[in-house]
């Protein structure tokens, strides 16, 4: 009996599912549109230079580089390293466990993510919690 509930409940849910289908249509033209006026853009005032971005960035350390190194390296602490922490966090990491049995690698990789665009705050930490 159950089985034949559950396999009415799947049909009945189908059905539904094929009612609402017809009423959705695409125009071509209006995509087209805006695809195309998204992509006219006018970037003539903006200074993309490496300065400004490495500036974005904390200095010359890139957040890309300090997540990726977090998120495969963390449990050592080489992401910290790179952020121009001592060495000694390395120790410190190792001898908790790979930082608190993983806590901190993982509350450091949340904090890199939140403030990717400025990363300076982090640079040249030498604390244990880098938060």
């Amino acid at each position: 009996m159950k089985k034949i509930c559950i396999l009415i409940t799947f049909i009945a849910l189908g059905m539904s599912f094929n009612t609402f289908a017809g009423d959705y249509t695409i125009n071509d033209s209006k995509v087209e549109n805006l695809l195309n006026s998204s992509i006219q853009n006018d970037f003539s005032g903006a200074d993309f230079s490496l300065n400004n971005v490495a500036a974005l960035q904390g200095g010359d350390k890139q957040a890309i580089v300090a997540v990726l190194l977090d998120f495969f390296l963390g449990g050592i602490a080489i992401h910290r390293v790179y952020l121009g922490g001592t060495p000694l966090l390395i120790a410190g990491y190792l001898f908790t466990v790979g930082g608190i049995f993983g806590i901190l690698p993982l509350g450091d990789l949340i904090v890199l993510l939140v403030n990717f665009n400025d990363i300076s705050r982090y640079v040249d930490n030498n604390a244990f919690v880098m938060w």
